[in-house]
């Protein structure tokens, strides 16, 4: 059985019974949460598994599904990746990528199939239903918004899909046991154990042909994913023909910006001790998902990878864009062309919400360059 069921018992253990005096203590709020993410969780993935059952009856020849030149987009949180993501994404004739809903209850084919039923029925009706799924987002996600984009109607995170094998670095956001969860978030660096990786990567590559098979079997998959900046080298023996971009921007932003992004989230499910948990886990994961993906793409052939510099996507997005098909032998239709000249007049009066501070983690830009030093040197980013 590929979920993971020691280490969900083990963190289990640890959530209860092994968090006094640490950022995970049970307060009230904690364990109201707990007690909410342990019914959601356990419904939702009941669900998933008898979706996946029902797949494995139905749906045979989706085992047999072609993956064709995959993109995944990585690099540090807060350095462009969901921006460039999104526009690729809108190029729907030639790419196809998972959204926050398929991602969440719906991976398995059978699933997918059910929601897109009840997501016609729903437009046929003046579309009722997605009025109020986005009416309650706007509401719930208004303080997350300011930092990061979110709705279920969108193309998100993918890497979250390994949730339901109890397998993805996103268990650190509720169950914060760093130890335990270090190998899952720096997945090439730290997971010595080759027969759980490979678990995980198969699951993942289950989980793609299940969308390709579902919303386009002879599309391109995009991805987009930080955290699988240390899974390059996975990916890339997973999907051997797969495309690789890049995402880099100046540490003195990415930095305050990705350490104020990971404490909101962690705030949101604990009652930490700490103003900003973690902090010292941040730093270390950041330099990683700057290093370990340049190093890994420096060792591909050009036509299968890009390293794209922040200032450059946002300055012009339309160009960025020509330059990632011209490298990867991809064609541009007149349709998606005229979309994207469209987004470089829109992109330059776009001003994030974000606000974000080196001294409010108490770091300094000195220590900024010197512990980033190679990456200002290597992308002429300013040190002062």
């Amino acid at each position: 059985m590929v979920f993971n069921f020691n280490l969900f018992f083990h963190l289990a253990y640890r959530a209860l019974f092994a968090t006094r005096g640490t950022n995970a203590r049970l307060t009230p709020k904690r364990i109201f949460v707990i007690l909410l993410l342990a019914v959601l969780y356990g419904a939702v993935e009941i669900t998933n598994w008898l979706g996946f059952l029902l797949d494995s009856i139905l749906f045979r020849r989706s085992r047999n599904q072609t993956i064709r030149e995959p993109v995944f987009i990585v690099g540090v949180p807060r350095s462009g990746t969901t921006f460039l993501h999104r526009l690729l994404a809108r190029d729907v004739e030639q790419f196809t990528a998972m959204k926050f809903w398929e991602i969440l209850f719906a991976p398995s084919i059978i699933q997918k199939k059910f929601y897109n039923v009840i997501g016609v029925f729903d437009a046929r009706c003046g579309s009722p239903l997605y009025r109020l799924i986005s009416a309650l987002e706007k509401r719930s996600f208004k303080n997350l918004a300011k930092i990061h984009p979110i709705s279920l109607f969108e193309a998100e995170e993918d890497g979250m899909i390994l949730l339901h094998i109890f397998s993805s670095a996103f268990l650190a956001f509720a169950l914060p046991f760093m130890d335990d969860l270090w190998p899952y978030i720096l997945l090439d660096l730290k997971m010595e154990d080759a027969v759980q990786r490979g678990k995980i990567m198969a699951f993942y590559k289950r989980c793609v042909q299940n969308h390709l098979y579902v919303f386009g079997k002879e599309k391109r998959f995009l991805s987009k994913n930080p955290v699988f900046s240390t899974m390059v080298g996975s990916l890339s023996e997973t999907f051997p023909d797969a495309k690789f971009i890049c995402m880099v921007r100046t540490p003195f932003e990415t930095v305050p910006s990705a350490v104020s992004l990971l404490t909101f989230y962690f705030n949101v499910f604990l009652s930490p001790i700490e103003p900003c948990p973690f902090i010292d886990r941040h730093l270390e994961m950041i330099s990683c998902y700057y290093r370990y993906p340049l190093n890994r793409l420096d060792r591909m052939s050009t036509d299968r990878q890009q390293v794209i510099s922040y200032p450059v996507l946002v300055s012009y997005p339309a160009q960025t864009v020509t330059d990632i098909y011209t490298r990867f032998g991809f064609s541009i239709s007149s349709r998606y062309n005229h979309i994207i000249q469209r987004e470089e007049e829109k992109v330059r009066t776009y001003q994030s919400k974000h606000e974000y501070s080196l001294k409010k983690f108490d770091l300094s830009r000195q220590q900024i360059v010197a512990r980033y030093e190679d990456i200002f040197d290597r992308f002429g980013f300013e040190k002062t």
